[in-house]
């Protein structure tokens, strides 16, 4: 009886794409280093740092490579088994910018601080602030701490008129160091949607961020790091003095929310990380069923895929394995094994469900990167 393992199926450097098993999800690898490139370049021209934000692609190997281009020092995680996983992978300076809570995540976060070079996380209260420290006491370690202030997407953040105050705990505390803020400006997304908006909504953040700053440094501590920026108000949040560093994740990729999002500046070429399908019924001749659905594309936002080379088909409909495509508006006739891909929905939700990010290059297989993090919730 002939066995074989899943490894023996999988794709091979330097195979044709037009020959993998699908559903596969696909990253263009020159596209990609572009986008990275730009953001770098943003950065420079406004003398910020730029710490790219690895929830995106869960990879150390695509970590490193962000670092390198961008001329960086070191990543953000968001979860604490993340930033464990870039750690045993050789990153070694990591910012998690998300509150550990619970006495056993706590001493994890200790542990990882005796293995890196630099580590920082995030409070935002007082009760997170005080668990921080007690847990830096127990294990004899001095962690950095980052105040997270709300900017106006209420979701977490103190407010800028309890920061002062909570800096002050920061700073007195013997197993504390504070290094800064972080001043996510998210809530800017569902406020623009125009340039201008995003030039203007950006500015009044960083001045509210300038306002936290000024109070913080006039109760006599000092204030080295203004964290800011996802991928969309990254460009923009930049060109503000007070800012230091700028942590954006989907930008190697970008997805349909951005491309919706910023059509002046993302166009399907910059929509690097796609999923190639296959056509595995024609019900009538305005419908065709791929096979990629909701267990393929995370569906978790209002958009749907979006083809990427061409504009005359609809990804209407999904069930788990099933993708509902309206061909009314095409000339073309469709069979059963055509091959059609996609710009991905949502990007970190939706590598998220995949194994491996294939990279891909004129047409062929040219990297492939394990999505080590998947599942590091904890």
């Amino acid at each position: 009886m002939t066995t074989w393992t899943s490894d023996e199926m999988a794709p091979r450097l330097g195979q044709s794409v037009d020959d993998l098993e699908t559903p596969v999800l696909l990253a263009d690898v020159d596209a990609m280093e572009q986008n990275i490139r730009e953001y770098a370049a943003v950065a420079d021209e406004h003398d910020v740092d730029l710490r790219s934000h690895v929830k995106t692609h869960k990879n150390a190997e695509l970590a490193a490579r962000e670092v390198e281009l961008t001329g960086g020092t070191g990543i953000c995680c968001q979860t604490l088994g993340e930033a464990e996983t870039m750690a045993r992978n050789g990153i070694d300076d990591i910012y998690l910018s998300y509150q550990v809570v619970g006495e056993s995540k706590l001493d994890r976060l200790c542990w990882l601080d005796g293995k890196l070079d630099a580590l920082a996380t995030t409070v935002d209260s007082a009760a997170t602030i005080d668990a921080l420290e007690a847990a830096a006491a127990r294990n004899d370690r001095t962690l950095h701490a980052v105040l997270e202030v709300d900017m106006g997407l209420h979701r977490t953040g103190a407010s800028p008129e309890e920061a002062p105050a909570l800096a002050e705990r920061i700073a007195d505390a013997d197993a504390l160091a504070f290094d800064g803020i972080l001043a996510y400006d998210a809530n800017v997304k569902s406020e623009a949607s125009t340039e201008q908006e995003f030039e203007e909504r950006c500015w009044e953040a960083m001045e509210l961020a300038a306002s936290v700053v000024d109070d913080i440094e006039a109760a006599g501590i000092e204030v080295a790091e203004v964290k800011v920026g996802g991928t969309a108000t990254s460009r923009y949040s930049a060109r503000h003095p007070v800012v230091t560093e700028i942590n954006p994740g989907m930008y190697p990729f970008n997805d349909v929310g951005e491309l919706e999002l910023r059509p002046w500046e993302v166009s399907k070429a910059d929509c690097t990380a796609t999923v190639l399908t296959t056509v595995i019924s024609v019900p009538d001749e305005d419908r065709l069923v791929v096979d990629g659905g909701s267990k393929t594309f995370s569906l978790d936002k209002p958009q749907m895929p979006v083809p990427k080379r061409r504009d005359d088909i609809e990804y209407v409909n999904a069930s788990e394995e099933h993708g509902w495509i309206d061909t009314s508006e095409s000339d073309e006739t469709f069979a059963v094994g055509d091959r059609l891909e996609f710009v991905v929905p949502h990007v970190c939700t939706t590598i998220n469900l995949h194994d491996l990010i294939v990279g891909v290059r004129d047409g062929e297989v040219a990297d492939l990167w394990e999505v080590q993090a998947r599942g590091k919730v904890r």
